[in-house]
């Protein structure tokens, strides 16, 4: 790789600084606020960092940032809240996104959530968490799934007796739930949490 100028490694460590305290890549506009300068500037940067190595972009995603020294990693799309708790309608639209290693999301198909309530908290999912879920139709037993229920999303455990679909809290302040309407939208295979102090 070729050697940075100063300016540039800035801007580079506090890209992996950034990504380091919040799980996700800074905006181009977020750099430039780092650095008081405009967007053309930061742009230029990234282009030049590109250039000689230290990174990848992608243009059609607002946090398309990769650290090309680091292990590869997936942008997956945070499509609204999930409610741990009672049902809450879905969002489809991505508002952000967060950046899993691709060692776990493989080749399969992946969004993101985040979690709002308590009837999870036994498995050790809680408010704030962002969950992230494979779209898949393989579900077992025990799996952790978010469910659509008369067009509204929860997280819940999945169970099926007898033909008969149970989805459960592990917070036993919360009744099961058999549905008639229902769509399973994928199931847990990853969560991220914001330390807090």
């Amino acid at each position: 790789m070729d050697k940075l100028t100063q300016k540039q490694r800035a801007v580079l460590d506090y890209i992996e600084k950034f990504h380091l305290e919040n799980g996700t890549m800074p905006t181009i506009r977020e750099i430039a606020a780092k650095f008081d300068i405009t967007i053309a500037p930061v742009q230029k940067y990234l282009k030049i960092l590109e250039k000689k190595g230290y990174l990848n972009k992608k243009d059609s995603v607002a946090r398309g940032i990769e650290i090309a020294s680091r292990r590869k990693f997936t942008p997956v799309p945070v499509l609204g809240n999930v409610h741990a708790g009672t049902f809450l309608e879905p969002v489809e639209d991505a508002q952000d996104y967060v950046y899993i290693n691709t060692d776990v999301t493989r080749s399969r198909e992946c969004f993101a959530l985040k979690v709002r309530g308590d009837s999870m908290e036994p498995s050790g999912i809680v408010e704030g968490d962002t969950v992230v879920i494979s779209k898949n139709n393989q579900i077992s037993n025990g799996d952790i799934v978010v469910a659509l229920v008369d067009g509204e999303a929860a997280i819940k455990v999945y169970s099926k007796t007898n033909g008969k679909v149970c989805l459960m809290s592990t917070n036993m302040a919360y009744s099961p739930i058999y549905p008639k309407n229902y769509k399973i939208l994928g199931k847990l295979i990853y969560l991220l949490r914001e330390y807090k102090n």
